[in-house]
């Protein structure tokens, strides 16, 4: 990125002005046509959010405010695609072909199930199964039923590269063809989505093929990177067609005996069995009805399992959930992204989902007439990237559109309430940039210009439109975490609204998600809450918020607006990107900066007279700009350790368009203008109609600190329809001071906004002594109003090593620890020690070897525990040496500390470095500890409660864990000195 300060220098250098002048000379002007009112904005129930079953209860109660604060009033359940595979009854039976049937009246538990005819060959996040089609098992097979008798069953087996194909042999299941189609593909690469759904047929029949038997062999010639095997609906049973075994020869070679490759069968049946690698999912139905109970104005939208479940079981729970148990849900989903192959029973065509679509809405709406239903949840925004299916130029979407409309004219009713979609416009196989991210953005308008246009030509009547999920994109990278992803969400969000904001529901993805990384080994995640830095407080608790939080909040709280009308915008430079809405002498402008540099813009209205110069006329009105960018919330570093700083919200300022209507967006920034905006409390007579100021953010990088560190300490407040007027920050029991009293000053200078956002640092005098102590923020509104909010923290002494934990010096009979290898297979963890001279003596080591269960879907590990001795529930932590080594590139090494506050598996832990045989000292501090899973969020490790430690290595591969000095810490008590040598802290 370009030096900001030397961009600003350049800027006002090019408009002849110093900067200690007024105003830089806008560059860029925005034109708004408020003379030409568009779509009228109805937030009502627009804002969504996805509550997913992977997440404990604890961690969405520790989100309520953010939730809250945000305007979030409707909850999508169990997940995305996951819904697929989520049975939300396990009250019920499954029949001889896998068919789950839940019970209608009584209600346990719900489970996830995976499907029985797997033909797509899986791999999806950590979730890995091979295709039943060369899976090796005769037990097991693809089941393709059909669903459209115009568009049956068939498969494709994609290679990474071309290869020569001798032969063919299939091995059936009771359900044989009488005849199939041997195709394959000419050209040598087939675009994305890939041959299961091209726009043109480029297959080439090879031969027809009879089947005679149990088993089809037949020889071939050609060279090819797809092979697809087809039928015709005449040829095939009532009920589809099965393949217990496929093989594809190349000499010798059988091309489907390893994993270089995948499937993608389309039209698999439904049916399933219980997942047995995770149970027990704590996050269900009714622990999900119970929370939004709890939060205002909150309703429920269900997404039923359309993969592997079916309709008569999404109607039973229409019934519970309406009839037995009076919820009355009104929004339903029928399943998830299914033209994507990595659902289960995926993907499946525009016809296929259509007719399963069809199915459940008469089945569900035959239970309750009231409800509203949502399809096809499709999992692009490109509208003309994905053929329907038949290879024959149609369009996926639009092919589901005329089809269901085609149902609703003939029997007189409406199936089709909400079109339902998905919008991840970026993917880069290589290092991601800001500039490319933001302007993949731009994609997604001319794409809904073009479903409106087939939502208007294939349905009576206008449709709801629910933007059900969305982000920049699925990978996971830093940059998605740092202050970019706020301006591209909120591009996304807005060219939505301009279009479909009389009618919109939005649910930015996700409500929270762990970091992984991506392709360009960095780590991301696509939330709108991570995990709060360690050691940190924060007002959300365990969570804190990511830039994409407030990119929402900006477009949803400050721009969008009741009333409203969409108006016409144009940017004179191509830098910037505008959407508008006006009402009356009102209007809202947001700003998206796609370059690296400052823009200086001003906005012209088509209703103002150039020459206005009557304060209270035309522009000259209050005028309110919220910016965020980098001056707002910065992401440091790259790893699963980075973290926000700064980490405020956006920024409040008025400009007075007098003097001067120049408005500065920062690089790759977001800005909201509010022109003419409501205020109360700004007179005597609407002083106590004024709104109490609230806190939208905080943070307290430590909360445990020693005497001469540094108070740190990040505020975002907001005063509804109002302007904030002042804020101080007080600490008591200060030391000979009694109390300090310090200005809370927001970072343009002025309190003057209705969103203000202020950071406070405040050093901490050296003879203030070790205790618990509390921070005071008050922040003050118009009509008086104030709120005040109060930090926990504590002054801490010096962290002193008193007791020897193990040195390794006595032999390996003096050590108590046992080992832990997961699973029934060849993983095996073991322990050695190695005696050496002082001062550090002897050490241990733990050689591992781990092997992967293939059907396990997270990382498996070895991990050697060790007996803790009574005087750790006295300590305040840890420090010790510890080597590393690991074969697997992926491999990572943890220490995790077992407590007796954790009722499931999600114990404190932390990640340590592979070291690759170097010696490294690091160190533990208990009450700064956190867990890192999804179970329940316990507030904070308690020493007392600690089981055992342990030193884990995960992934596949083999190396060892070294270990040395293992002391305890305590911040008082005789100093046991450590050998010196390598650092002490972290």
């Amino acid at each position: 990125m370009k030096n900001r300060f030397a961009s600003r220098l350049a800027i006002a250098a090019l408009a002849g002005l110093s900067l200690g002048s007024a105003a830089f000379a806008a560059q860029n002007v925005i034109k708004v046509d408020d003379l030409h009112p568009g779509v009228v904005i109805n937030k009502e129930n627009m804002m969504s959010a996805d509550l997913a079953i992977w997440n404990p209860p604890s961690r969405y109660y520790d989100m309520m405010s953010a939730l809250v604060d945000g305007g979030y009033t409707l909850f999508r359940f169990p997940n995305g695609s996951l819904s697929n595979d989520y049975h939300w009854n396990g009250i019920g039976s499954y029949d001889s072909t896998g068919l789950w049937t839940a019970d209608e009246t009584k209600w346990a538990r719900g489970f996830l199930g995976e499907t029985i005819y797997r033909g797509t060959t899986k791999d999806n996040y950590g979730f890995v199964r091979r295709s039943h089609l060369a899976d090796g098992k005769m037990e097991t097979m693809w089941w393709g039923e059909i669903l459209d008798p115009v568009d049956p069953p068939w498969v494709v087996v994609e290679f990474p590269e071309k290869v020569n194909v001798d032969s063919l042999e299939i091995d059936w299941g009771t359900l044989r063809p009488k005849a199939f189609e041997i195709a394959y593909w000419t050209e040598d690469y087939a675009e994305y989505p890939g041959v299961h759904q091209a726009l043109e047929n480029k297959l080439k029949l090879e031969k027809v093929v009879k089947v005679n038997g149990a088993t089809t062999k037949y020889k071939s010639k050609f060279r090819t990177r797809y092979v697809a095997i087809q039928f015709k609906t005449a040829d095939l049973p009532s009920k589809g067609v099965q393949i217990r075994e496929m093989k594809l020869y190349s000499g010798e070679t059988d091309l489907l005996g390893g994993n270089n490759y995948k499937f993608y069968a389309m039209s698999t049946r439904n049916g399933d069995k219980a997942r047995t690698d995770w149970t027990d999912i704590k996050w269900d139905f009714e622990e999900f009805m119970k929370y939004i109970q709890t939060l205002p104005n909150a309703k429920a939208v269900i997404c039923v399992n359309a993969g592997t479940g079916t309709s008569k079981e999404a109607a039973a729970w229409v019934r519970y959930a309406n009839k037995v148990k009076g919820y009355n849900i009104k929004q339903w989903q029928i399943g998830n992204e299914l033209d994507g192959e990595w659902e289960e029973s995926g993907p499946i065509s525009a016809r296929h989902y259509a007719a399963r679509f069809l199915e459940y809405a008469r089945a569900m709406k035959a239970v309750d007439s009231t409800i509203v239903l949502h399809g096809p949840l499709f999992s692009t925004h490109k509208m003309l990237q994905k053929g329907a299916g038949l290879l024959d130029g149609k369009y996926w979407m639009e092919e589901f559109l005329r089809i269901v409309g085609e149902a609703e004219k003939k029997d007189g009713k409406r199936y089709l309430d909400v079109v339902d979609l998905h919008n991840y416009p970026y993917w880069t196989p290589n290092e991601p940039k800001p500039a490319e991210m933001l302007k993949a953005m731009l994609d997604v308008g001319p794409n809904m210009d073009t479903l409106n246009v087939w939502m208007k030509r294939h349905l009576e009547g206008e449709r709801g439109v629910f933007l059900s999920e969305f982000s920049t994109c699925v990978q996971g990278f830093s940059l998605l975490m740092d202050y970019p992803q706020a301006s591209a969400v909120a591009s996304i969000f807005a060219q939505h609204a301009m279009r479909f904001g009389n009618r919109l529901q939005v649910l930015p993805w996700d409500a929270f998600g762990n970091l992984f990384k991506g392709p360009d080994d960095t780590w991301g995640t696509i939330s709108m809450t991570a995990l709060a830095k360690e050691g940190s407080w924060n007002y959300w608790k365990s969570l804190e918020p990511t830039a994409e939080y407030y990119g929402i909040y900006m477009t949803y709280m400050d721009f969008l607006e009741n009333g409203y009308a969409v108006l016409p915008v144009e940017s004179t430079s191509p830098d910037i990107e505008a959407y508008a809405i006006g009402k009356g002498d009102s209007a809202r402008v947001m700003i998206v900066n796609l370059s690296d540099a400052p823009q200086v813009v001003q906005i012209d209205r088509a209703s103002v007279k150039g020459n206005s110069k009557e304060v209270g006329k035309g522009d000259l009105v209050r005028t309110q700009v919220e910016i965020f960018g980098e001056d707002q919330f910065k992401w440091v570093g790259t790893s699963q350790k980075a973290y926000p700083y700064p980490k405020m919200g956006p920024s409040g300022r008025r400009i007075n368009p007098s003097k001067s209507k120049d408005i500065t967006v920062p690089p790759f920034g977001l800005a909201v203008v509010q022109v003419n905006p409501k205020v109360v409390g700004l007179s005597e007579a609407t002083k106590a109609q004024a709104a109490k100021p609230k806190f939208l953010a905080a943070s307290l990088e430590k909360k445990v600190l020693m005497a001469g560190d540094t108070i740190d300490l990040f505020v975002t407040a907001i005063q509804e329809n109002g302007q904030l007027t002042n804020g101080a920050v007080t600490v008591g029991n200060w030391g000979k001071r009694g109390m300090v009293l310090q200005s809370a000053v927001p970072d343009d200078g002025k309190w003057n906004a209705s969103i203000e956002s202020f950071h406070v640092q405040i050093p901490i005098p050296e003879d203030v002594y070790p205790a618990a102590r509390e921070i005071q923020v008050t922040v003050q509104g118009l009509g008086g109003k104030v709120s005040v909010l109060k930090i926990p923290f504590r002054v801490r002494g010096a962290y002193r090593t008193t007791h020897v934990m193990q040195n390794f010096d006595n032999g390996l009979d003096a050590v108590d620890w046992f080992p832990v290898a997961n699973g029934d297979n060849a993983t095996t963890i073991g322990a050695k020690v190695f005696n050496g001279a002082p001062p550090h003596g002897g050490f241990i080591r733990h050689d591992f070897m781990i092997e992967q269960p293939p059907t396990q879907g997270w990382p498996n590990f070895a991990g050697a525990y060790y007996v803790i001795p009574e005087e750790v529930h006295n300590s305040v932590g840890i420090v010790f040496d510890y080597a590393t080594n690991h074969s697997n590139p992926d491999g990572y090494f943890e220490v995790q500390i077992a407590s007796e506050q954790v009722k499931d598996y999600d114990e404190f832990m932390i990640r340590l470095k592979n070291t690759r045989g170097s010696w490294m000292r690091d160190t533990l501090i208990w009450e700064n500890m956190k867990q890192e899973g999804w179970g329940k969020t316990i507030p904070q490790l308690d020493p007392k409660q600690i089981k055992n430690f342990s030193w884990r290595a995960r992934h596949s591969g083999t190396g060892y864990i070294s270990l040395d000095n293992i002391y305890l810490l305590q911040e008082d008590g005789a100093e046991v000195p450590m050998p010196r040598g390598l650092r002490r802290l972290r």
